[in-house]
C-alpha cells in the first residue's frame, strides 16, 4: 500500500511539474474578492508543487491603454517582459474572473487585446486554460465565463470544460482571506483537472 501511494504520489507530481501554470486575477479593481479567490488558487498551486507564476491585474500599470496599443510596437518593454515571463511560458492558465455588468471585467479584455498584437501564437495557440467566476448573486458569473471562453477560443486557447462560477462570495470567503470547504475543494478539483489534462 505504501509503495502503491508513492508511486501515485511521485506520478502526480511529474505530471503537474510538466507544465508551468499562470494564474490571472481578472480586475483592476483594489482589494477585491476575484484577487482573494485568486490568492486561493495560488496557494493550492503551491501546496500541489505545480510551477507556477500570478498575474494580478490590480497591481499592473496601465500605460498600456491608449488609442495605439494596439501596434506591437506601442506595447511598454514591461508588459513585454510579462508576455515572455508568465504568458508565453506558460502551458496553463487559470483565469478568476468577476461579473461587470452581466459580463468579464473590460480591463481584462483590454488586456487580453493588448497581448493579443504581439507574438499571440507563441502566447495562447494551444494551450489550456479554466476559467473560475466570481460573483454576488446567484449565476457565479456564468455568463461572462461564456464571453471570456469565446474571446480565449477565437485566439487559440482552448478552454477545458467544468468552469467554476462562484455564487454569492461574500459568504463564501472567510474572513481570513480562505474560501469555504466545499468551494475550496472544487477549486483543487480544478486545478487537478486542468494540470492532468
Amino acid at each position: 500500500m505504501v509503495i502503491i501511494l508513492y508511486i501515485f504520489t511521485f506520478t502526480q507530481f511529474v505530471i503537474f511539474n510538466q507544465y508551468m501554470l499562470t494564474i490571472i486575477s481578472g480586475t483592476n479593481r483594489n482589494d477585491s474578492m476575484t484577487s482573494k479567490v485568486a490568492l486561493v488558487v495560488q496557494q493550492l498551486a503551491k501546496d500541489s508543487d505545480i510551477d507556477f507564476s500570478f498575474i494580478d491585474l490590480s497591481k499592473i500599470k496601465n500605460d498600456f491603454i491608449h488609442s495605439e496599443q494596439y501596434s506591437a510596437d506601442s506595447l511598454p518593454t514591461w508588459l513585454k517582459d510579462l508576455q515572455r515571463d508568465q504568458i508565453i511560458k506558460a502551458d496553463r492558465f487559470i483565469i478568476v474572473s468577476p461579473e461587470y455588468n452581466g459580463s468579464i471585467p473590460g480591463y481584462l479584455k483590454l488586456f487580453i487585446d493588448a497581448l493579443s498584437v504581439h507574438k499571440l501564437k507563441e502566447s495562447f495557440g494551444g494551450k489550456l486554460s479554466a476559467l473560475i467566476g466570481v460573483a454576488s448573486g446567484r449565476a457565479g458569473n456564468l455568463r461572462g465565463l461564456d464571453h471570456l471562453s469565446g474571446i480565449l477560443h477565437h485566439i487559440g486557447c482552448n478552454v477545458i470544460p467544468g468552469s467554476l462560477p462562484i455564487s454569492g462570495i461574500g459568504e463564501v470567503v472567510q474572513e481570513d482571506g480562505s474560501l469555504d470547504k466545499d468551494t475550496t475543494e472544487s477549486v483543487q478539483k480544478l486545478i487537478d483537472k486542468l494540470m492532468k489534462a
